[in-house]
């Protein structure tokens, strides 16, 4: 089975879990704490909007400085653009990640975008992580969970740590030139493969000079998605108070960091179908709390991804308008 088709066998069986799941809270109940959230919904997607943001900015600090200015607003579309192909995509995540390069290749050098698509996915990952660790840690004891449960997760989550890092030994030591090797011998287009072969020296020495060279904007790029995360404990703390739920900062963290555990080891799954929801009424149960609000909650991230996504594919689409124009002006 190849990747494509593994991708879209997760996402139908995310699909059927999102639909037992809503069966089995009762879908009376679920719409009935939807309705006690209604307009501020808004609220919750104008939130997942800075939390683009800030993980756009991550994103900028990876580029060398005196290319970086005037160009937040393009990477912030940029980005927007390939979310919506990650989360719709069966393709692990990644599906995306080719798209931000299509899209910046005319403003930017070619090895300057592969060095910061691959090295702002490394930062996000690890900074998600460590927002996974402080969160969990913090609030583990509040849980009420399965030993064998909660080893299986944690074998998961250091399993999936143990990958960024390796990916991190490998961009030091020259990852690109590793994957080009790669590529060679998969029968490919003769230019593709000279054009990889030139590129690789380039996007090697910009890989290792960002971490070598700018310890400033590395931590700069990892403390912007730090405050994307902490957006989303925000965004939880309002609906728990929408729904009449105990929402102080330590249930909200609980429930944020614990939901980002569960997505981060089950990252497979396109746009986190079912698990999302499911680690949602997983995490309330475990507090106490009703698990059908856990559900409730999950489901209005859904409609705000839903959102997010949408907004995507229009950027995606003025994007690629805009990139035609300039060529034929050009």
């Amino acid at each position: 089975m190849n990747n494509s088709r593994k991708g879209l066998a997760w996402g139908a069986l995310g699909a059927l879990l999102l639909v037992y799941l809503i069966y089995e809270s009762g879908p009376a109940t679920i719409l009935s704490d939807l309705r006690l959230v209604r307009a501020g919904l808004i609220a919750i997607v104008a939130i997942e909007f800075v939390v683009d943001g800030f993980n756009t900015l991550g994103w900028w600090f990876t580029f060398p400085s005196e290319v970086r200015r005037g160009s937040f607003a393009r990477l912030f579309f940029v980005r927007l653009a390939g979310t919506a192909l990650n989360q719709t995509l069966p393709a692990a995540s990644m599906g995306g990640e080719p798209v931000k390069f299509l899209l910046l290749e005319e403003h930017f050098p070619a090895a300057t975008v592969i060095a910061t698509v691959m090295t702002s996915r490394l930062i996000f990952s690890l900074s998600k992580a460590g927002f996974i660790a402080f969160g969990t840690m913090l609030s583990w004891r509040r849980f009420q969970l399965p030993h064998a449960f909660s080893v299986a997760v944690l074998i998961g989550f250091m399993a999936t740590l143990l990958g960024i890092f390796v990916f991190l030994v490998l961009q030091l030591r020259g990852f690109s030139a590793m994957t080009a090797g790669i590529l060679a011998r998969i029968p490919l287009p003769s230019g593709w493969i000279r054009g990889l072969q030139r590129l690789t020296p380039e996007v090697d020495e910009e890989i290792i000079a960002f971490y070598r060279s700018r310890p400033r904007d590395l931590l700069l790029a990892m403390v912007s998605h730090e405050f994307a995360f902490f957006c989303g404990v925000l965004q939880v703390s309002l609906l728990l108070g929408w729904l009449g739920l105990p929402r102080d900062f330590g249930t909200s963290l609980a429930i944020e960091s614990f939901s980002t555990l569960l997505g981060f080891v089950t990252f497979v799954v396109p746009g986190s179908i079912g698990v999302q929801e499911g680690g949602k009424l997983l995490v309330f149960a475990a507090l106490g709390l009703p698990p059908a609000a856990g559900v409730a909650v999950g489901i209005a991230f859904r409609l705000t991804s839903i959102v997010g996504a949408a907004a995507g594919f229009l950027a995606l689409g003025a994007l690629k308008g805009q990139q035609l124009t300039e060529t034929i002006s050009g």
